[in-house]
């Protein structure tokens, strides 16, 4: 597999108990007619909604873009049994249905603690985490212990795992920030990392980095690893992951592309890519953070459009570019009518964002080269005279290319492609079709389906795209563009 591929369903701050969105408001009612979260959310991922995104279903099943569950904190409300028990039904909930087209084995499923997740009256760590553990314990107790040991309440601290695939490429770290929180203390709801995790965490990615250089990794925590305004509430303490910056440049050293929290309730995206001076220049491509919102909790930030949330990705590495490109679907509940709450039965999914970005750190450009300038030629020469010609024959309509990783799994890049009209274009083609050679079918494109004539090809080589434009008189103009094959080039000293 040259360019390793992985889809991720990221749900968090589910919350169970009586902040939990799927039980009545009057504490004393009952819940008859409500549906659980996790029927929810099972079936709006077999809706047809998915259809659209070309990587939501793999065409087979021998295409290796392996699904993954994510879990980054506060299940439970107040660390109850209950609670627990309730989240052990909402993953197998899950696990027992065909979600984006694939059934998620009990391997594939990644949890943190939140702080709700602790009992964070006792003074002692080992106190707090007695029904985490059982939970852990019960969820995976089909597991494979090799890659599942036992978690122990005074070995909570341990909870920091590292979890490799290698005939998918891929590795997850799951980072415990909950082992300090404790009531009426700085840390009651902050989290922290302390450094005798992160040195243990660095031990176990050294001993994984000659076979995982190449691989997709993704971190998990449950609190935000940086402070961003829209994190800061009114009358409430910092509360970000302490030592921060010491677990992000070790996440950013062995190459993390995609790092998954929650705590905040707060749904957003955004990369981090420091680049202090006086540090020696390095290339680590910049790191993704996702803050997965909330989606079973009653506690919403303020704001019109606030909802429960939760996201479905796909993330694409092309090691020899260091490039990755990652898809984010942000899904938000609609709880709410123009005038009153809905009745359960008419609540309904609708995609709030669609995040596409491609991370790179440009180490695919080339450096500028020697040249000598000499002035314009006057009267134009036979050079100009050529541009200028084609620029007629398109009536100044461009081609253009822009190269990226193909979110299809299997596939490497995809050429997306489409017209621009110069600023004096006056006369716009009526059709264009696309041709990339014998490997490939041609496309048509109008303006009725794409404003731009878009559209796109996905391919391993190179290739030499030809765009035919048609007019309304029935004049034609042909032109061509490069689509290459990113991959990182040797720098000059």
């Amino acid at each position: 597999m040259k360019f390793p591929q992985v889809r991720i369903i990221h749900i968090s701050d589910i919350h169970f108990g009586a902040d939990h969105i799927c039980r009545h408001d009057e504490r004393t009612a009952a819940d008859a007619g409500i549906p659980k979260l996790w029927e929810l959310i099972a079936s709006d991922l077999q809706s047809e909604d998915w259809d659209k995104y070309v990587w939501a279903k793999p065409l087979t099943e021998k295409e290796n873009s392996p699904l993954l569950l994510v879990l980054s904190g506060d299940l439970t409300h107040t660390a109850h049994a209950e609670e627990f028990r309730s989240a052990i039904a909402f993953v197998k909930g899950l696990l027992s249905k065909s979600l984006l087209g694939r059934e998620i084995p009990l391997t594939h499923v990644f949890i943190v603690p939140g702080n709700h997740d602790v009992v964070f009256t006792n003074q002692n760590p080992a106190d707090r985490f007695p029904s985490y553990c059982t939970f852990i314990n019960e969820l995976f107790r089909s597991a494979d212990r090799s890659s599942r040991p036992f978690a122990y309440p005074d070995q909570a601290d341990t909870l920091n795992r590292i979890h490799t695939f290698s005939d998918e490429k891929l590795l997850v770290a799951e980072i415990n920030s909950s082992y300090y929180v404790e009531k009426e203390t700085v840390d009651e709801s902050r989290g922290q990392v302390d450094l005798q995790a992160i040195s243990s965490l660095r031990r176990a990615l050294e001993d994984t980095a000659a076979n995982s250089k190449d691989w997709i990794k993704v971190a998990v925590v449950h609190h935000h690893p940086v402070l961003l305004p829209s994190f800061v509430e009114p009358n409430r303490d910092i509360d970000a992951i302490l030592n921060a910056q010491s677990l992000l440049d070790l996440l950013r050293e062995h190459g993390f592309q995609l790092i998954l929290h929650g705590h905040k309730h707060y749904p957003q995206i955004f990369s981090y890519d420091p680049d202090p001076a006086w540090e020696t220049a390095k290339t680590p491509i910049p790191q993704l953070i996702v803050a997965g919102g909330s989606a079973g909790s009653r506690t919403l930030p303020d704001g019109k459009e606030r909802a429960n949330t939760y996201n479905v990705m796909a993330i694409k590495w092309n090691p020899n570019a260091l490039q990755a490109r990652i898809q984010i679907v942000t899904r938000g509940l609609t709880t709410v009518g123009p005038a009153k709450k809905l009745d359960p039965d008419r609540w309904s999914w609708k995609t709030l964002r669609v995040y596409d970005r491609v991370l790179s750190p440009f180490d695919s450009l080339p450096l500028l080269s020697q040249f000598t300038r000499i002035p314009f030629p006057s009267p134009k020469d036979e050079l100009e005279i050529a541009r200028s010609k084609h620029y007629a024959e398109l009536r100044l309509n461009m081609p253009v290319v822009e190269v990226l990783p193909s979110l299809i799994a299997g596939q490497g890049y995809e050429a997306r492609v489409w017209i621009v009209p110069h600023r004096y274009q006056t006369d716009s083609p009526v059709k264009v079709v696309w041709s990339a050679g014998h490997m490939f079918e041609r496309k048509i494109s109008g303006p009725e389906s794409a404003p731009d004539f878009c559209s796109s090809f996905h391919y391993w080589g190179p290739m030499l795209i030809q765009a035919e434009l048609t007019f309304m008189d029935g004049h034609k103009g042909i032109g061509y563009v490069y689509a290459r094959l990113p991959d990182t080039i040797t720098r000059r000293n």
